[in-house]
């Protein structure tokens, strides 16, 4: 048809240009064989979506497609343009419609595979239906910058556009504190200018490193989740001099995360594992927040969708296998007193709770992987799970809980668990949660209860775990550290911070 109607040269193989050619073609004969992409609005929105793609590095198909889409808008080549638009718009619309399936995957450093499967049905319905209705724009809009997100991001973006070809100096990585001569202090407001922070003209005309601008170095400090202290030094320098490019592309790949993350803030718990945070909503509004540790990285927190049902007071800790094997049985080869100390059982097995006198057994000559019992920690002060436990069902086993190791909070970065996620103010949380669920605040006190008293939810509470490396709030750029290495694509070398 393409070819018949002159729009394609007939000298062009017709899989050299389109990936889907028969669903292509059946758009435009629905359509009459009239363009679709006649309004300008349209085709900047679609370029739009597709350069986020190609900013994160998604797929080098995405780069390739929009470099020719580009070249024949530019040329002025209409009618080629508009069917490789109409055909990389079905391309993008089924990455968009499969991204759930792969939502650990293709946005968490393994890119998209090279080829992938062509829209479902409902898919092209959907799309035929809003061009049959002539609302191609808002279908648009609906895959992008209808979400507020999505637009800081995009917003984000192009302010750090403007200064790609800038050649700014390198902030010198030096420790300059308040009252001492400020080096270079034009590169160091041009840096501060990246991160959306405004030095006022009055502390632009001192030399030295004042009050006011200590303020400023704070929240830029904060924006990239370091120790608020004011002083300039070697992890404040990095941060201040991370490259442009790399700014962008991971703004870019935190913008199409963002397709997955929730929405909806009636009732939410939500954990973004490398801030190390944890924000309760209800209604609308954060009613609770706090730090939170999560898992090395040897033993990640996964990516999860989980739902809390109910609240443990002094639990028990079933020690897990791979943690003793690992952990607990190479200390007690030095260290037989261990258990005692911990409050820790050897049991038969988790079905057959027979207690074991670990005192008769030789640790040195125990080999972990052949240890035939388990392990139970008591509910106490040494508990790992500290008081509270906010039990969230899961084949993972992955859940919120106490901790008695409190000073950990205060390390800026705290990937220190074996997966769970350990709550600051961990009884805080338990009683924002009864009230918002209808409890009495004496109902969930652990003082007096037995070990494992349960305390059913009367609604289960959606947990999202999520791994949200950039993000944007009231126009401040937010970055955190790459914890689990997510944001580098598996076939590419790590792009380390120090690297400028």
């Amino acid at each position: 048809m393409f070819h018949t109607l002159g729009w394609v040269s007939s000298s062009v193989p017709i899989e050299q240009a389109f990936r889907y050619p028969h669903l292509t073609e059946s758009l435009y004969n629905s359509n009459r064989h009239q363009l679709l992409w006649l309004q300008s609005e349209d085709r900047q929105l679609f370029e739009n979506l597709v350069e986020m793609t190609v900013l994160a590095e998604l797929s080098p198909f995405f780069e390739q497609r929009l470099q020719h889409l580009q070249h024949l808008r530019t040329t002025e080549q209409h009618y080629q343009y508009d069917l490789v638009a109409t055909d990389l718009l079905l391309s993008f619309i089924s990455y968009r419609s499969l991204l759930k399936e792969n939502k650990t995957t293709w946005l968490y450093g393994h890119g998209l595979p090279n080829d992938w499967a062509a829209p479902s049905p409902e898919v092209v319905i959907a799309l035929e239906q809003s061009i049959t209705d002539g609302k191609l724009t808002n279908y648009l809009k609906q895959l992008g910058i209808d979400s507020r997100a999505y637009r800081d991001y995009q917003s984000s973006i192009n302010h750090l556009k403007n200064s790609l070809n800038a050649n700014i100096e390198p902030y010198p990585a030096q420790v300059v504190r308040v009252g001492e001569t400020l080096p270079q202090k034009e590169v160091l407001f041009t840096r501060l200018a990246l991160a959306g922070l405004v030095v006022p003209p009055s502390v632009q005309q001192q030399q030295w490193y004042g009050k006011e601008l200590r303020a400023v170095i704070k929240r830029f400090q904060s924006q990239h989740g370091l120790k608020m202290d004011g002083v300039i030094g070697p992890d404040t320098a990095n941060w201040l001099n991370y490259p442009i490019e790399e700014r962008i592309r991971r703004l870019a790949l935190n913008a199409e995360r963002s397709r997955l993350w929730p929405e909806q803030r009636q009732a939410l718990v939500l954990v973004n594992l490398p801030s190390f945070d944890l924000n309760y909503y209800f209604k609308g509004e954060v009613v609770f927040s706090s730090k939170v540790i999560v898992g090395k990285q040897k033993r990640k927190t996964p990516l999860l969708e989980i739902k809390m049902d109910s609240l443990v007071l002094n639990p028990t800790w079933n020690v897990p296998p791979k943690i003793m094997r690992e952990d607990i049985i190479p200390i007690l080869r030095y260290n037989p007193d261990y258990l005692n100390n911990k409050g820790i059982q050897v049991i038969k097995g988790w079905g057959n709770p027979v207690i074991i006198d670990h005192g008769a057994i030789q640790w040195r000559k125990v080999n972990p992987k052949k240890f035939p019992f388990r392990m139970r920690q008591l509910a106490g002060n040494s508990n790992a799970l500290g008081v509270y436990k906010f039990n969230t069902p899961n084949r993972r086993a992955i859940y919120l809980h106490d901790t008695p190791a409190k000073y950990l909070f205060d390390k800026p970065s705290r990937a220190f668990s074996s997966g769970c996620i350990r709550v600051q103010h961990a009884d805080r949380f338990a009683h924002s949660i009864s009230k918002t669920q209808g409890f009495r605040k004496s109902n969930i006190s652990p003082r007096g209860q037995q070990s494992n008293a349960r305390i059913p939810l009367k609604r289960r509470l959606p947990v999202h775990l999520i791994y949200k490396t950039s993000w944007v709030e009231s126009g401040r750029v937010f970055f955190r550290d790459d914890v689990y290495g997510y944001d580098v694509k598996k076939n590419q070398p790590d792009l380390a911070l120090k690297q400028h």
